[in-house]
């Protein structure tokens, strides 16, 4: 059953999220999220294969599809909690340019995912603070106040 499901998010990873059609790559922004909901408390083992194209999109040209991908992404973490810290740089990382992003409707999804973050992180024991150090050290010193204010929000947090 798991191969099954495995070869269609391979399909919407490699296929369709990265269609050259805006729609296609939000269809399948939602068909992975979908899938992750479908599979519960089994998401987590899923991580792996669903993250990539999520993350991906995040940088997407198309403000609708980069909305879709915050969506997306907070319904896998929803879904996923704890799994999520193994991938905690991955995300923070994708959080921190989302940060800076001039379209209203993203920013808004953006602090929606970020919040559901702060949360899965300090409800973690897994999480691991001393690794995490340096990636909040490389971004220190940004100029933009919008992501200067997303730093100060996880530093005072953790």
């Amino acid at each position: 059953q798991y191969e099954k499901i495995n070869a269609i998010v391979k399909h919407l990873a490699l296929e369709l999220a990265n269609s050259a059609q805006a729609h296609v790559r939000k269809g399948a922004l939602h068909a992975l999220s979908g899938t992750a909901i479908g599979l519960r408390q089994h998401a987590g083992q899923m991580l792996p294969q669903l993250l990539p194209p999520v993350l991906s999109a995040l940088s997407d040209p198309d403000p609708r599809v980069r909305y879709t991908a915050c969506e997306a992404l907070y319904n896998i973490a929803k879904v996923a909690r704890s799994s999520c810290v193994a991938h905690i740089n991955e995300i923070f990382d994708g959080l921190f340019k989302l940060s800076a992003d001039t379209d209203v409707q993203v920013q808004n999804g953006m602090q929606l995912l970020d919040r559901l973050m702060k949360d899965v992180v300090t409800e973690s024991e897994a999480f691991d603070l001393a690794a995490f150090m340096p990636l909040l050290g490389e971004r220190i010193y940004v100029s933009n106040p919008f992501s200067r204010q997303f730093l100060v929000g996880w530093i005072s947090t953790l």
